[in-house]
């Protein structure tokens, strides 16, 4: 029988697996510009999502995950002021992925190694 602990972390693999798979569909699907941004930003949030289950992080993979994660967020602040007139609903629809990926790596800094 699995113990607990092991089978946290295979969920934590199956998100970082379906991160890899919205990295790939990013990738290789003709989108526009804003929805490529979109994926781009919900494979990291799924990224960090799968990390939350491993029983520890060190520092640097936090700092690593926390500056990937501005260099996300200007761009898609970037994307989205450079293709759309209409701010409003863009900027809403990267707010629940980015408000989630905060909160991810705020609970990730708790669990932080050195």
């Amino acid at each position: 029988m699995k113990s607990i602990k092991e089978t946290q972390r295979w969920y934590g693999y199956f998100f970082i697996v379906l991160s890899a798979v919205a990295l790939l569909l990013a990738a290789v699907i003709g989108v526009t510009l804003l929805q490529r941004a979109l994926l781009l930003t919900t494979a990291l949030t799924l990224l960090v999502y799968g990390l939350t289950y491993e029983a520890r992080i060190t520092r640097d993979w936090w700092r690593a995950l926390l500056a990937v994660s501005v260099v996300v967020l200007v761009l898609d602040v970037g994307v989205t002021f450079a293709t759309t007139s209409a701010l409003v609903t863009p900027l809403l629809s990267f707010l629940l992925p980015l408000a989630f990926l905060a909160i991810l790596l705020g609970y990730l800094r708790r669990y932080i190694s050195r």
